[in-house]
């Protein structure tokens, strides 16, 4: 799912008869990658799909698209950006073959992640767990619930107080990679955290 995040802002700057005026400019992904919004007024609709494109509207009309500069932006409206909701965010969690233990890197990702979680307050927690193709469907469901259950454990001792935590396993119904039937993938032995 595609995450956008267009800030709004309200000019209170009244033109006559025309009403307030509205500025959107669309946000970069975390990434610094673009997405895209359509802003509708009365008179038709505009398009935005590059970080920073801005439009003004005003009594049901909407002026020409501009891109405006990244500093402008963060300067003008540092208040509002500062107090913007975390985005959501999303990390996967390696583990080793057959197992509920996490990987070298995995367990270093996880530590850096907890960190980031004491900045995201009272955030919604989903644990999705997955296994690679090796055993019986029966063991890949058990096996990637384990792994779910194991990074709820984590959190839960890291003192990350959540509004809420939900647990799943998919067995290996999902893989990110394809893969034969017994050929060990790595890349498909994972959990997915996923905060909103």
């Amino acid at each position: 799912m595609n995450k956008l995040l267009a800030l709004c802002i309200a000019l209170l700057a009244l033109a006559g008869c025309a009403g307030p005026k509205e500025r959107f400019v669309l946000l970069p992904q975390p990434d610094g990658s673009s997405s895209s919004i359509v802003v509708k007024t009365a008179s038709g609709e505009t398009a935005l799909a590059q970080p920073y494109a801005s439009v003004e509207t005003a009594g049901g009309k909407a002026g020409k698209t501009a891109t405006l500069n990244e500093g402008d932006v963060q300067a003008r409206y540092s208040p509002l950006l500062q107090n913007l909701p975390q985005r959501p965010r999303s990390y996967d969690l390696l583990f080793e073959l057959g197992s509920d233990r996490l990987t070298p890197d995995s367990r270093k990702l996880l530590e850096q992640a907890i960190e980031e979680f004491r900045k995201f307050p009272a955030g919604e927690f989903i644990l999705v767990g997955h296994a690679d193709d090796i055993g019986s469907a029966a063991v890949n469901e058990t096996l990637s619930v384990r792994r779910a259950r194991l990074v709820e454990r984590e959190l839960i001792r890291a003192k990350i107080e959540p509004l809420s935590i939900e647990v799943a396993g998919k067995g290996a119904r999902e893989p990110r990679v394809p893969q034969k039937k017994g050929v060990p993938e790595p890349r498909n032995r994972f959990v997915e955290i996923r905060i909103r």
